[in-house]
């Protein structure tokens, strides 16, 4: 039973900083083979971008005769695309070494931090809620007791990562598996930014409104799935094409639903969420000027939205006076 394994690969007691990606967990409950079919689902259609794709320009950040290449990836992609970006080649071969994949985690002392303490999703949400998860559940999941075990939070996930495959999308890493053969080719090195921190132990006193929270996140979830899935699209085609425009835009629209996961988990009050993400989001910035440092050429690899929102990497690089250009 797929939805079986993917639930049990979720509670190994660490959680990705999801808030920090502003994409959800779905590499938690990714499908396990691309060839997995979905069956279409009844929202309005957007054309996906099918065949080969550019992806995004790179931004460009300079210290004297050094410099390092970003590239913004994002998830889902349209599940015809083939991303092939000379640009991207380009400065692989000229690298002296690659950055990446990117991940922050959280060791939780509490190995069951993905399993609701009461038990069955219908002993958690009100009446009227769980009949609607059932409803949603059963048209993009399917029927599956194991989907009862969850928290709300990793429901609304599951929910939101099957209902996009259903329509096209991807979570395939297609990026990097290309990023990881050009790099090959040219025996240029890549190094990893994979940060873990903790443990913490879950936040009792939180316990009652982080609950709260994370129905609400999952009916949230319910309330603008169709919206979202139709946005979704519509990303990941700007994405494939390199539309930064439409692509900023629309991600800047989901930044408040993104922000809302980052306060569902029952583990965390609102204080150790704020610190955490800032440790995260400093220890990425030191990797990246100690690489900036150290070699002549470098490019990393990120998600689109931890570097070009407000406060993400771009601004913090630019914060700290580097020259920044942005993709042409």
């Amino acid at each position: 039973m797929r939805t079986k394994r993917r639930i049990a690969s979720a509670g190994v007691g660490s959680v990705v900083f999801a808030w920090l990606l502003q994409a959800p967990l779905f590499d938690a409950f990714a499908s396990e083979a691309e060839g997995d079919a979905r069956t279409p689902v009844g929202v309005p259609e957007e054309v996906l971008v099918l065949g080969e794709q550019p992806g995004p320009g790179l931004w460009k950040v300079s210290k004297g005769s050094h410099t390092l290449w970003i590239l913004g990836t994002y998830v889902p992609t349209p599940r015809g695309m083939v991303w092939r970006s000379k640009q991207v080649e380009a400065v692989i071969a000229a690298s002296d070494e690659v950055l990446g994949p990117y991940s922050a985690s959280l060791r939780v002392k509490d190995q069951k931090a993905y399993q609701s303490r009461r038990g069955q999703l219908k002993d958690v949400l009100p009446r009227k809620v769980y009949a609607r998860w059932r409803t949603l559940r059963d048209k993009y999941i399917g029927e599956d007791p194991e989907t009862e075990k969850l928290l709300p939070t990793a429901a609304a996930l599951l929910l939101r990562s099957r209902a996009f495959e259903g329509i096209g999308l991807s979570y395939a890493d297609d990026v990097w598996r290309r990023i990881y053969a050009v790099a090959g080719a040219n025996a240029v090195p890549i190094r990893g930014l994979q940060y873990e921190m903790g443990p913490v132990t879950p936040d009792k006193n939180s316990s009652r409104r982080s609950r709260e929270n994370s129905v609400r996140y999952l009916v949230e979830t319910m309330d603008r799935l169709e919206t979202d899935m139709t946005q979704a699209r519509a990303r990941a085609n700007a994405w494939a094409t390199g539309d930064m425009a439409e692509l900023q835009t629309l991600v800047d629209a989901d930044a408040s639903y993104a922000q809302s996961l980052a306060y569902s988990w029952p583990f965390l009050g609102q204080e150790q969420v704020e610190q955490l993400q800032l440790e995260a989001e400093n220890k990425l910035l030191s990797a990246l000027e100690r690489a900036l440092n150290r070699n002549e050429t470098t490019l990393v690899v990120l998600p689109i939205h931890v570097v070009s929102r407000g406060k993400g990497v771009v601004a913090g690089l630019r914060a700290a006076g580097y020259g920044v250009e942005d993709p042409r």
